[in-house]
């Protein structure tokens, strides 16, 4: 991923139209990425209830009711880290390979969301976050572009099966 500052002149005029010239390409793109990556939060979700309670899900939920999403990654971290060490050690690569990149797809998820598409540029660099730094205003600007959500779509994708995969085998829930 692609990062880039860009700190503000006296005024922040927005004067791009490039957004409305590649809308069409971009639209189903974020939509897509957002649906398969809630898919990906609910397998997160049912990972982290079951291995707290596997005789049903309400107490689980309870649990990370109101969590952030970092916060739901690091409970799935410490629910089964310990575990994969102790009954799964040939597992313990996969299992942090995979807390690994449910991290970079919720920081992408959270440029994607987060980004002001107006300040999109024909280079794909779109502005995420305002800041300032040592008294001056900060534009950080990420690089997304429409195969580069493709590509997010389909590694949110794999992650899934991944996470799925690795939950479900029989002695991580029990």
């Amino acid at each position: 991923m692609k990062i880039k500052q860009d700190s503000l002149g006296q005024y922040d005029l927005v004067y791009s139209d490039y957004i409305d010239k590649v809308a069409r390409k971009y639209e189903p793109r974020i939509g897509r990425l957002f649906i398969k990556f809630s898919e990906l939060e609910h397998t997160l979700d049912i990972a982290i209830v079951e291995r707290l309670f596997d005789r049903s899900h309400d107490f689980g939920y309870l649990v990370i009711e109101g969590s952030s999403l970092n916060n739901k990654i690091e409970l799935f971290r410490k629910l089964f880290h310990a575990y994969t060490k102790a009954l799964k050690p040939s597992q313990l690569k996969k299992f942090k390979n995979i807390v690994k990149r449910l991290h970079d797809a919720r920081v992408f998820r959270n440029y994607v969301a987060h980004a002001n598409w107006r300040t999109l540029d024909k280079s794909g660099y779109v502005r995420t976050r305002v800041s300032e730094k040592e008294g001056e205003v900060v534009f950080k600007k990420v690089r997304i572009t429409a195969p580069a959500l493709e590509a997010w779509h389909r590694r949110i994708e794999r992650l899934d099966e991944l996470l799925h995969e690795f939950v479900s085998e029989p002695q991580m829930l029990k």
